[in-house]
């Protein structure tokens, strides 16, 4: 497949470039388009074993691409105040990318993408699913599926494509993405099986009759599971995995069942067992070294492993953008190609952005526990109710919405009756409202902890 970048003469336009793109999704490897991130935990089981110093050191050089400071400023500790400007800052934000192995027709269409954002505060996850056929702008290049943008930006720089994905993601989000780990899916089968199996609960079952023979693509030797919790070898896992047709749910049926594998990886890499057994450890060295990219320090690895093992898997939040429980987004065609785009429109993420921002909860918002106040005092009273909607989305504890009865002089002022008890709460506030803080007294009666006096200059602003 040639690629076109917008500077050159020929460039596409949309119609062309996305029809070019349907065929290179056609094109694509049989048997690898399903979870190519479940890798992730043998970086972590390597990491925690601290064995075979020499093998593991020569692994690392091959799997990190970068040797930068720390990106995530969720990694240094304590965020320092003067640097905050909005909420979520101190989450942990990783892009997940699984891609062909080298070699394969359509070898370089990641589809698999997926964020994994971490509190290291409340030691919450939330892993977000993007669909690989959402039809974003690709920065240097036209419109086309957010899984061609590796391929795009790797033909004219190898090793460019996570940084442009990453930036196409943040975008879409509106988060900072910190970090990426690229996977090939060649190691997965191996993986499970020298973990000893995975447990999965499959809760509904599955029947795709059109899923391939495993020696023969060419034909179709159908798949089905029953429901219930099941031990999966690295064979069922990957056709877990892997199947989107029939009662399977499409793409967004198997990016959650990505999500459920990712995470029983994880579970089972952290059993002692596997943790002190050499020969694992030494298996797993070799698929990391072959298999695994990724812009992750060893420092930086090594504070997320000391975070990995505090996070409870039965509370890690999994989210797909999809088109039925939020109608987020919908199905459409561009040219002859099928995409998904926002409800709301091409290049409109407004509602995916707000729907992100009220899963991605910020630790030190929740911790704090801030009692909130708005006041309308001089603003639309619909203002001051819109804005606890929003605030209460992300997080703050808004205890009442009132309209004063006497306004005063219009003017929007943060009131902070808590002294430095909430000093994030309030940071996150002066920067969302433009207004510095005032001090004062606690009245006998006052419940608040912080009160917002919403003057006739406050203008909404929906995201930070």
């Amino acid at each position: 497949m040639k690629l076109h970048k917008t500077s050159r003469s020929n460039k596409l336009d949309g119609r062309d470039d996305i029809s070019n793109l349907a065929r290179a999704g056609r094109e694509k490897p049989k048997k690898h388009h399903i979870l190519r991130i479940s890798l992730i935990v043998l970086a972590l089981l390597v990491l925690s074993a601290g064995a075979f110093a020499a093998k593991t050191i020569i692994t690392l050089n091959k799997v990190i691409k970068h040797q930068g400071g720390i990106s995530a400023d969720g990694l240094k500790g304590e965020l320092d105040l003067s640097r905050l400007k909005g909420e979520g800052e101190g989450r942990i934000n990783i892009l997940l990318l699984g891609v062909g192995d080298a070699g394969h027709a359509g070898a370089g269409l990641t589809d698999t993408i997926l964020v994994a954002s971490i509190d290291p505060k409340t030691y919450n996850v939330v892993m977000i699913s993007i669909p690989r056929d959402l039809y974003v702008k690709i920065p240097g290049y036209w419109w086309s599926k957010i899984n061609s943008a590796n391929a795009f930006a790797e033909q004219d720089k190898e090793g460019s494509g996570p940084e442009v994905i990453k930036k196409i993601v943040s975008d879409v989000l509106d988060i900072p993405i910190h970090y990426y780990l690229k996977v090939d899916f060649t190691g997965l089968k191996k993986s499970v099986d020298t973990l000893g199996g995975i447990d999965i609960n499959n809760p509904t079952s599955l029947n795709d009759p059109d899923y391939p023979c495993d020696k023969n693509e060419s034909y179709s030797c159908g798949f089905k599971l029953k429901a219930g919790v099941l031990h999966m070898d690295g064979a069922l896992a990957l056709k877990f995995a892997r199947c989107r047709k029939g009662t399977c749910g499409d793409d967004y049926g198997r990016a959650i069942r990505q999500q459920a594998v990712l995470v029983a990886m994880r579970d089972q890499a952290l059993q002692l067992s596997n943790i002190f057994n050499p020969g694992k450890i030494n298996d797993l060295l070799g698929i990391i070294g072959d298999h695994l990219q990724t812009d992750i320090s060893l420092d930086e690895m090594q504070r997320l492993i000391a975070i990995a093992r505090k996070i409870n898997s039965n509370t890690i939040v999994n989210k797909v953008l999809e088109n039925e429980a939020e109608g987020l987004v919908k199905n459409s065609n561009v040219g002859d190609a099928s995409v998904v785009i926002p409800t709301a429109g091409v290049g409109n993420y407004s509602a995916i952005q707000a729907y992100v921002d009220s899963l991605l909860i910020d630790g030190y918002i929740s911790t704090e526990a801030a009692k909130v106040e708005i006041i309308s005092d001089g603003a639309k009273l619909g203002r001051a109710y819109a804005l606890s909607v929003l605030l209460k989305s992300l997080g703050y504890n808004v205890i009442k919405t009132t309209a004063i009865a006497e306004p005063g002089d219009g003017k929007t002022k943060l009131i902070n009756f808590a002294n430095d008890g909430t000093p994030y709460t309030i940071q996150y506030l002066e920067n969302r409202l433009g207004v510095p803080v005032e001090k004062q007294t606690r009245a006998s009666d006052q419940r608040a902890d912080i009160k917002i006096m919403l003057g006739a200059d406050y203008q909404f602003k929906n995201s930070h």
